[in-house]
């Protein structure tokens, strides 16, 4: 297997671990909890057993998950050795008939011995003898009873209840086979409280893998294994890895080797303490193809003491997105007929109705902080949680499922209300895909990883097509989308994730810390970065991290560190647009209008619009000079000072003041006064702290002859002193007759130059008359 400039990635050979057993080696417990829990009737039907399908249907529909199956053994090894996999009506069909018909030409016991030695363990294993030796490094023949269970229960699903990577769901599962063993009396209660009390007793897997890039080659072989769009391979699962494992293939990935280098690199120099350190997992696809050019999903795949090691977090990991997903809520609310520019309430908390019977929805925003009302644009830029909470409540909860499915996502997500906050796991790999179906104008392309196959004569056998993708937005929609996620790195909660060219992202954190997310794009590369902890439900805040981790804060920063060098070689792309070319506006942020003579500069700034949408109304607000309330900023330091009156809207000047009274740094005047309404001066508002100093031996004066009045006062203000001016000759009187002179410009100053002044002390300006 090698990347997309050939370089080799991996050597396939030997990994599809097959040992064939003759049933009477296989303990009867084996085959009692393979029966019990994939086909309890195996001995009395004919090879389909309706009586199971409709109890399966039952089971599945009061619980609202796959607990049963209908499928009995015979059928799946018939879908294992002939018909495959495709979920299509012909295809179950065929193979129901062809189960009738094994059934009458083999014994139940010969169907049994080769549904167990054909049947998928997962990590390579076919059969029950390469599962007892992978699994537990024993012959088949010395399985004992918790054992036989954890195998049987992997049966129906080897990803999800893997040992190695979810050994949580591997046990429970275990311990479901157990208690249907005990329920058809094929084990007694104390044999089954004895099984429960084992551990899973896993054998480490073997670190023998020498892939480069071991988790893109993982999602590889995994597509090419259980994608059928891979049938060239074969019908089978089974028949795919008995091909691609048996040597004579060159397989060509997507992977670029840039990128994928430009992805380890960021994520190391940021997580530099693998002990105690979260995971990462990153996902870079291309927008234009679907194709997947980087992708780290874990630390070390080989690590034989870390029992999630081959779990790769990237394609399999399914977490909680946070706001990451509110583009997916933004994007029905654009269908649905909001704007950019309509608004929306956006208070500290808000309540929102459920159904009736059901407790109201309360939703806070970060920092308790309240915004009035905002634009979607704005809202989404700084990530306002109320803003979303009222925006579903309008637009509906499954409009926003049916949105996530065509963007990209593929989980089961449920029509509930806190899926605007991103409360329901979905994998980084969806959302990289959802992000590049964005960059792409709305057009979705299925991310892949495989670019060709080619057999021992060089003959390629199968190529990745082009794919024109689905449009499942209108352009424009995509388009808005686009110019919001801009603001959120331009002036909101992403701006650590610029790349200094044009780029798009979102952050997102899950409640208590536990997930955090940044997803963007650029016209070129559309990427999803989670970072967290691979158990789950992990805090990311100290002292288990080294700081609180956030979505613009770690993520983020692996986001900017990997694009910068992944797009190092491109020339910066910008924003395809539908309607024509961006442009860039200095516009009232909260009312998006052009500032007027009165706008507060605290909320003026910059936005991106097409050519012909932008605003060119001149605001009707505020329609005189505003007032506000000043903070009392005295006794604080000149931090805290200077960040009060910064939120209140004003621009902060200091001067420093020797005074014994206050430690060095304190704030021991202001003006305006505390408490009282500051006018909007023609610079805006602003303010003047005075602060202590603690130099007691002063500060020079700086030399000013010859310079003009306005020169020689800035100069001496900036430096903390207060200033006076004289317009007077050298005889002393207003009318320099005869002398050589220059109106308005310094011919002495007391002190004079060079002498050593207290701080804050006058300086006297002698000028020319004019």
């Amino acid at each position: 297997m090698v990347d997309a400039e050939g370089n080799q990635l991996a050597e396939l050979h030997g990994e599809q671990d097959r040992d064939p057993v003759a049933l009477e080696q296989i303990p009867q417990v084996v085959r009692d909890a393979v029966i019990a829990v994939e086909d309890a009737r195996f001995y009395e039907h004919v090879g389909v057993d309706a009586r199971a399908i409709a109890r399966a249907l039952v089971v599945n529909t009061i619980e609202r998950e796959i607990l049963q199956g209908g499928s009995t053994i015979t059928q799946q090894l018939v879908k294992n050795a002939i018909t495959g996999d495709d979920q299509t009506v012909d295809r179950k069909l065929a193979e129901a008939s062809l189960a009738i018909q094994l059934e009458a030409d083999l014994t139940k016991d010969e169907i049994l011995e080769a549904y167990l030695n054909t049947v998928y363990f997962g990590n390579g294993s076919y059969g029950i003898g390469a599962a007892a030796r992978r699994y537990f490094g024993i012959d088949v023949s010395q399985l004992d009873l918790h054992q036989a269970a954890l195998l049987a229960g992997m049966l129906r699903a080897p990803a999800n209840f893997d040992p190695y990577d979810r050994p949580a769901q591997a046990r429970g599962r275990r311990d479901l086979v157990l208690d249907l063993m005990s329920e058809q009396s094929l084990i007694t209660e104390a044999e089954q409280e004895a099984a429960i009390s084992q551990g899973l007793g896993v054998q480490p897997l073997p670190p023998d893998i020498d892939w480069v890039h071991p988790y893109a080659v993982d999602h590889a072989l995994e597509e090419l294994q259980r994608n059928p769009v891979f049938h060239v391979l074969g019908a089978t699962a089974s028949e795919r890895a008995e091909r691609l494992f048996g040597g004579g293939l060159r397989i060509q990935t997507t992977i670029q080797p840039q990128a994928q280098l430009a992805a380890q690199q960021a994520i190391d120099a940021i997580l530099i303490a693998p002990a105690s350190d979260p995971r990462a997992a990153l996902v870079a696809v291309e927008p234009a193809t679907g194709a997947i050019t980087a992708l780290v999903g874990g630390e070390d795949y080989t690590d034989p003491l870390d029992p999630v090691a081959r779990f790769n977090l990237a394609t399999d990991g399914r977490r909680q997105p946070g706001s990451s997903f509110k583009p997916v809520v933004l994007a029905a609310a654009l269908e649905a007929g909001w704007s950019l520019d309509d608004v929306i309430p956006s208070p500290a908390q808000v309540s929102v109705p459920l159904a009736p019977g059901l407790p109201d929805w309360n939703v806070g925003n970060a920092g308790g902080q309240g915004y009035g009302e905002l634009t979607l644009r704005t809202a989404t830029a700084l990530s306002v949680n109320t803003a979303f909470a009222n925006l579903i409540n309008d637009v509906g909860a499954e409009a926003v499922v049916d949105m996530a499915g065509r963007l990209g996502i593929t989980s089961d997500l449920r029509p509930l209300q806190s899926i605007a906050l991103g409360a329901q796991e979905v994998s980084p790999l969806e959302m990289a895909t959802v992000t590049a179906t964005i960059a792409a104008g709305g057009v979705r392309r299925d991310p892949g990883i495989i670019q060709s196959i080619t057999d021992r004569d060089g003959v390629v056998i199968w190529e990745r097509p082009v794919d024109d993708g689905e449009q499942v937005i209108d352009p424009e929609i995509a388009q808005a989308i686009t110019l919001a996620m801009v603001e959120v790195v331009r002036s909101g909660t992403g701006v650590g994730a610029d790349l200094g060219r044009p780029t798009a992202g979102k952050t997102g954190t899950s409640q208590d810390n536990a997930d955090a997310w940044f997803t963007g794009f650029t016209p070129d590369l559309a990427t999803a970065v989670w970072i967290g902890y691979p158990e789950g439900r992990v805090a990311m805040v100290p002292p288990r991290t080294r700081v609180i981790v956030q979505g613009g804060g770690w993520p983020a920063e692996v986001f900017a560190r990997f694009g910068v060098q992944a797009l190092a070689d491109q020339v910066a792309t910008p924003f395809a647009n539908v309607d024509g070319e961006l442009i860039t506006v200095t516009v009232d942020l909260t009312r998006d209008c052009l500032p007027n003579p009165f706008t507060p500069r605290s909320v003026i700034g910059e936005r991106g619009y097409v050519v012909g949408s932008e605003p060119t109304e001149v605001c009707a607000e505020p329609s005189g000079p505003p007032t506000v309330d000043v903070p009392v900023v005295e006794g604080l330091s000149a931090d805290q000072a200077r960040q009060a009156l910064n939120e209140a809207g004003f621009t902060v000047f200091e001067k420093p003041q020797f005074d014994t009274s206050r430690p060095p740094g304190v704030v021991i005047a202001q003006s305006p006064s505390p408490g009282a309404d500051q006018v909007l001066a023609e610079t805006g508002f602003n303010a003047t702290i005075t602060i202590s100093s603690a130099d007691r031996t002063g500060t020079i004066v700086p030399d000013l002859l010859g310079r003009s009045i306005a020169v020689a006062r800035e100069t001496l203000e900036e430096q903390g002193f207060n200033v006076s001016v004289r317009l007077e000759c050298p005889d002393g009187s207003i009318d320099c007759v005869g002398a050589a002179q220059s109106p308005g410009v310094v011919w002495q100053q007391s002190p004079e130059a060079t002498q050593r002044v207290p701080v804050f002390s006058e300086v006297t300006l002698f000028a020319y008359p004019g």
